[in-house]
């Protein structure tokens, strides 16, 4: 920055700074402002502002701000409605001895830096530590804490990162060339987290065969930490420290996988069963249709033949009260085309038992379809009983039970966060995606004899606790469940 000569002015202040400046960025909303001129002046109050050339400025007047000449500045403020290249005033003036007229004091600064060659500032404070120290006016004031430089090359490497509320994962590698790496520290927010044991690399040595310690370079580390402030790496070395300012990924490492956009409520593989279904008969049961009144049932009852609602509880959508445990005992025996459920085998005392009913109650050839939670929030208390994969319900549906799988998967990724108590030991977790629902599409294709699946629960018993299925359980936020 070029030292401008200060003026008096008749606004009644003394002018440290009129300069012009270029923006590479469209909607310039920040700069960043080093320090070395202004604080050759000392000023106990002092006028910042940006200008366009369209007379639109932001303005901070600052009182007795404790500067020195290797702060930096960051100042923020609303959007100017520019292009990118557009140029800009800055100044900065001292109003110690009174300010009877902004306006004349911005007029002041915008003639005296006409004319002058632009100079290079930043538009951007990515990645870089800042404190809050004024909020006046048009522009907030952020006082940049720079990582000092370091003159040791280093390079790294993340393989798995996560953050929550509580702190910050890190998992990879770091290397600083000639230099052994002593240390790590991860520091943010002013809090530290440090590691000198490093985990054995030796697929580093194909990148950097001229430095044979880098096989020693694997780190992990966790810092408890509020989120939303920078981190820096400080790397420990042989020669010194090195400062890394670490900007963060957008989202967790290893990437989860990708799944389609959700379109309606059907899933491909529910509507290859609707599909099927409609071809293969009209009598179609669904377990736990009971919905809140207004809702849509899922799937929609006008997409499915002959679809008759069955539920533990009577209500909306249900034209059949009963248990399914016990669906042969109040419906015919290969009657039915198709059987489906969607988020209810969670909620089933002895999803096995039921499985071997569904059998019993198909037509063969007859076709089924659910779908369940695999990771999802404990609901509809006391009768939250099971969790399933997609390899369970191949189990359930599956040769055992009379059943030819069609289709089965898993999908709605999600992440186990370990709560601050319990996080040792278990740090890698939330980088492991599991899975939130499963669901299957499979076909009758043989009978399975009376009594082949059994389990210790009378009638009775299992009537007793399915009605304890909470009435009030249904809700717009929750699972859709039932029987």
């Amino acid at each position: 920055m070029t030292v401008p000569i200060p003026s008096s002015s008749p606004a009644g202040g003394r002018i440290l700074v009129a300069e012009r400046f270029v923006a590479s960025c469209a909607r310039l909303s920040e700069v960043i402002l080093p320090l070395d001129v202004i604080a050759r002046e000392p000023a106990s109050r002092l006028l910042l502002t940006v200008m366009d050339d369209g007379g639109e400025a932001r303005v901070s007047i600052l009182p007795r701000p404790p500067f020195s000449d290797r702060d930096t500045l960051r100042l923020a403020f609303a959007p100017f409605d520019s292009a990118a290249n557009e140029t800009f005033v800055i100044g900065a003036m001292d109003v110690d001895g009174g300010l009877t007229d902004i306006d004349s004091a911005l007029d002041t600064i915008r003639e005296s830096a006409t004319g002058r060659t632009p100079i290079g500032l930043d538009s951007r404070g990515d990645n870089l530590s800042t404190e809050l120290i004024c909020d006046e006016r048009s522009i907030a004031v952020f006082r940049v804490e720079k990582p000092a430089a370091t003159p040791i090359p280093t390079a790294y490497w993340l393989d798995a990162f996560w953050c929550d509320a509580s702190g910050i994962y890190l998992r990879g590698w770091v290397h600083a060339f000639e230099h052994r790496v002593c240390a790590l520290r991860m520091e943010s927010a002013r809090r530290s987290a440090r590691t000198d044991v490093f985990a054995d690399r030796p697929d580093l040595l194909e990148h950097y065969p001229a430095h044979e310690h880098v096989r020693h370079g694997g780190f992990a580390l966790y810092l408890a930490c509020p989120p939303g402030h920078p981190v820096t790496l400080v790397v420990e070395t042989d020669g010194g420290e090195a400062v890394v300012p670490l900007p963060l990924p957008e989202g967790p490492i290893p990437a989860w996988p990708r799944e389609p956009e959700a379109g309606d409520t059907l899933t491909p593989m529910l509507r290859r069963f609707v599909t099927l279904a409609n071809t293969n008969g009209s009598r179609v049961l669904q377990i736990g249709s009971r919905i809140p009144r207004g809702e849509d049932a899922v799937p929609p009852r006008h997409l499915l033949q002959g679809l008759i609602g069955l539920d533990i509880h009577p209500g909306c959508n249900v034209d059949l009260v009963g248990d399914a445990h016990v669906l042969s005992s109040f419906i015919r025996v290969g009657s039915l085309d198709a059987v489906l459920s969607t988020s209810v085998l969670e909620h089933i005392q002895a999803p096995w038992l039921v499985a071997a009913e569904i059998n019993r109650v198909l037509k063969m050839g007859g076709l089924v379809y659910h779908h369940v939670p695999g990771a999802w929030p404990g609901h509809a208390q006391p009768n939250d009983f099971w969790r399933f994969s997609a390899e369970a319900l191949r189990v359930l549906f599956g040769p055992a039970t009379g059943f030819e799988i069609l289709e089965a998967g898993d999908s709605a990724c999600a992440a186990i966060m370990p709560s601050p108590d319990w996080r040792k030991g278990f740090l890698d977790m939330p980088t492991i995606p599991v899975m939130a629902m499963a669901e299957i599409v499979a076909r009758k294709v043989a009978e399975i004899p009376a009594g082949a699946v059994a389990w210790p629960l009378t009638h009775a018993d299992s009537e007793l606790r399915s009605h304890q299925y909470p009435l009030a359980a249904l809700r717009p936020t929750t699972v859709r469940s039932g029987t």
